[in-house]
């Protein structure tokens, strides 16, 4: 990728019956590249992931789904 992307990324994440929606862990870091990997349910289907280089300092690969850009009006 040629340019930084602040992202918010949602992790250690569960599913909420009540709200019926992931709830989790955000945080705030970098994405440094997309990727595919193996699905955790079926390891036949491929996701698509952001690879991202949180602000402490340490790379984590998260589903796009759980991943948004951080935007400053």
């Amino acid at each position: 990728m040629t340019e930084n992307i602040q992202v918010v990324c949602l992790l250690d994440r569960y599913w909420d019956l009540a709200t019926r929606a992931y709830k989790g862990t955000e945080y705030n870091g970098t994405l440094v590249d997309i990727s595919v990997e193996s699905s955790e349910n079926d390891p036949d289907v491929l996701i698509p992931v952001g690879i991202v280089l949180l602000d402490n300092n340490t790379f984590q690969s998260v589903p796009m789904e759980f991943i948004k850009k951080i935007t400053t009006n």
